[in-house]
């Protein structure tokens, strides 16, 4: 459908919208005067004359409307299979006081649908991600209502229809094949249960044998059974407005819109809640169709496009224009659209293009891939792609290289690095595992960097060292002054410390790794080891400012997850182009614990009872890789005898050999039982041998 075709689509459905408000309009006028006729007739309330008005009109087969313009004045017998009055009154009572699903189900059940021969009932309500979620039933039994339980969105049955369409079906004749039941040639009723905002779910009515019809008094009175139920639910469950605040806090613009149907097809969205941010007021927007408010949205895999998508699939989507990045999730029967101006990001942006970096996600479960804009400049390809697809575009190794480093991600469930050589450029892959609540690898994220000046610089110094000694000396002086081969640790009660640094082979490739141990102000104990990504002046300068940054950061007594947090804003603010790990730890001497995080750094080693284990890793993705990161802690109490590593990837990374290999190798030396930790540290190193390509760094500790 072409921008022209939307348009007029959208004029044309403005102008029916008029004449049936026109219509309507109309319509209630004569109802009034039909009502008010009643009430100077029969006596009673304006209510009773409604529910007489509708009597009058079912018993001949009329709509109300037409009664009310012929004012009857007969009074109908009741036709059958009805709702009666009393019974109807009778569930709107105890359904009010209804604490559950279950009970909302037996009231309704109970009350108004065993007369009219009803069998069975279920309800359900929309989850926000579009499941259908069973909260009450009555007539089925124990397995067939475990079976209807949950109703994900792929699944086509007659609940799900109601929702989508938003309509009711009338089933002559059900079938069971889509529903509930041990009638297969039964009636059904399937209504949708929505109040003014939105469909909150469905309820499917089940009888035992086919009917004729359903007369219009007869849905009149069903569809009021859900109108019950949607206002129960809404006490029950509540309207998710915690979930609306939420998402006003958590973005800078959000609004929240429900599908407009016509013919069962999505063909616009009514806005029924809007924050604060958006170009109009709140109360411009609210009611009104997205396509009105922003007729540029039709134009084609625009914004309606993308958003209808999102509610077909369940698979949140997120694009930017000329001016804003917008992202879209399902909700409920509808979207949720947040946006934020480019410029808000821009900074971030910069500073991800410089650095040579761009971030990325792919899930294990649908396949989807995000990349953020920077990820196609540093890749040099044009579409976003799977991983495994992307290494075949890396030279002639990058499948093979990206084999072992999913192998690492995936199967130990690690972070790992990755170096993609092609003729003309270097990449580097960083990569973690996102675990769902059972810890089953669900999701890759990470960050690629482009680091083709990095090692043309080291190939550089190593061919022509004899010309760079001068400066190369100062970076080894630099480097001494911060990380001294001897240090004078702290001396902390009921601990050993001892540490170890030991520099490249080659002196042309001093790097960035780094350590620190220091008695913080309440007395408990700093420890840090860190790797600045590169080597050089540049790098060594780059890990003084952080190894001082976060000296100076952690006297304000802030846990290791915020340290890094702060850490990470620091590096964004330096004129040098900052990236690299860190694993930051806190030790309380009085209770012997250790609260640690990581900003992608390899996990500590702990040896207790002379069995060695790498710890879980908590969430943390790299300095300089994103904005603003989540860093998650880790609580480790510690017990007399317990020995912990800290260390640099130096110590385990080796050419040609997998990473889990060599972790699995350090794993099996840390065991070995020695009391002396200076021994200890030695015995560690000298295992690891001299690394020609990286500097090494450890940290020992025992608890006495």
């Amino acid at each position: 459908m072409s921008d022209l075709e939307r348009l007029a689509r959208l004029v044309a459905h403005q102008r029916d919208q008029l004449a049936q408000l026109r219509a309507r309009a109309a319509a209630d006028a004569v109802l009034e005067q039909a009502k008010g006729r009643l009430v100077e007739r029969i006596g009673g309330t304006l209510a009773h004359a409604t529910e007489h008005l509708h009597t009058l009109a079912d018993s001949v087969g009329i709509t109300p409307l037409e009664m009310a313009a012929e004012l009857m004045e007969t009074d109908p017998p009741a036709v059958r299979g009805d709702v009666p009055v009393l019974a109807q009154r009778l569930a709107e009572a105890r359904a009010s006081n209804a604490r559950d699903g279950d009970a909302l189900a037996d009231a309704v059940f109970t009350e108004a649908l065993l007369p009219t021969g009803a069998v069975a009932l279920a309800i359900w309500r929309v989850e926000p991600d579009g499941t259908l979620q069973m909260v009450g039933s009555r007539g089925l039994g124990p397995a067939e209502a475990a079976r209807w339980r949950q109703l994900p969105p792929q699944l086509a049955c007659h609940a799900r229809s109601a929702v989508v369409e938003q309509r009711p079906l009338w089933l002559h004749s059900g079938d069971a094949a889509l529903g509930p039941g041990r009638w297969p040639g039964g009636a059904r009723a399937v209504l949708p249960i929505r109040n003014s905002r939105a469909v909150l779910g469905a309820m499917e009515i089940c009888w035992p044998v086919p009917r004729r019809d359903f007369s219009p008094g007869q849905r009149t009175e069903l569809t009021a059974l859900a109108d019950l139920c949607a206002s129960t639910l809404t006490d029950v469950d509540g309207e998710q407005s915690w979930l609306l605040g939420l998402l006003d806090s958590l973005v800078d613009a959000v609004l929240t819109a429900r599908a407009a149907l016509v013919d069962g097809e999505v063909v616009d969205f009514v806005v029924d809640h809007v924050g604060e941010g958006w170009p109009l007021p709140p109360a411009d927007m609210i009611g009104e169709r997205l396509l009105a408010l922003f007729p540029f949205a039709a134009k084609a895999d625009g914004l309606f496009d993308r958003a209808v998508r999102v509610l077909e699939t369940g698979v949140g989507e997120e694009f930017q224009d000329e001016e804003r990045r917008i992202r879209i999730a399902r909700l409920y029967d509808g979207v949720a659209i947040s946006w934020r101006r480019v410029a808000d990001s821009e900074l971030a942006d910069n500073a991800l293009r410089a650095g040579g970096l761009g971030g990325w996600e792919e899930s294990l479960v649908t396949g989807r891939v995000s990349w953020t804009p920077q990820m196609y400049e540093v890749t040099g390809v044009r579409h976003t792609l799977p991983l495994r697809e992307l290494a075949a575009e890396l030279g002639a190794d990058g499948e093979s290289t990206m084999d072992r480093l999913l192998h690492t991600v995936i199967n130990s469930r690690r972070p790992a690095t990755a170096v993609f050589k092609m003729p003309d450029r270097q990449l580097r892959l960083f990569a973690e595992p996102v675990p769902d609540a059972a810890g089953e690898v669900v999701a890759l994220r990470g960050a690629w960097q482009d680091v083709t000046s990095e090692y043309h610089t080291e190939f550089a110094l190593e061919v022509t060292a004899e010309h760079a000694d001068e400066q190369q000396q100062l970076a080894i002086q630099l480097q001494h002054a911060i990380i001294p081969p001897t240090a004078a640790l702290p001396r902390t009660t009921g601990l050993d410390i001892a540490v170890r640094y030991q520099p490249a082979a080659t002196q042309h490739l001093v790097g960035g790794d780094w350590y620190d141990a220091v008695t913080l102000p309440s007395g408990q104990l700093l420890l840090v080891v860190g790797d600045i990504a590169g080597h050089g002046i540049p790098v060594v300068t780059g890990m003084i400012s952080m190894r001082n940054a976060l000296r100076g950061l952690a006297m304000t007594g802030a846990p290791p997850a915020q340290l890094l947090a702060w850490l990470n804003t620091a590096a964004a603010g330096l004129p040098e182009r900052i990236s690299g790990t860190v694993l930051c730890g806190v030790f309380d001497p009085e209770t012997s614990v250790l609260v640690w995080a990581r900003a992608g750094h390899l996990p500590p080693l702990l040896v207790r009872d002379g069995s060695a284990s790498l710890l879980p890793l908590p969430a943390g993705p790299l300095l300089g890789a994103f904005r603003s990161p989540t860093y998650e802690e880790q609580v480790l109490p510690l017990t007399p005898g317990d020995r912990l590593v800290l260390f640099t990837d130096g110590l385990v990374e080796r050419a040609g050999m997998d990473i889990d290999e060599c972790l699995d190798d350090l794993v099996v030396t840390a065991a070995r039982t020695d009391t002396d930790i200076e021994r200890y540290a030695d015995l560690l190193l000298a295992h690891v041998g001299a690394n020609a390509r990286d500097d090494t760094c450890l940290l020992a500790l025992r608890v006495r």
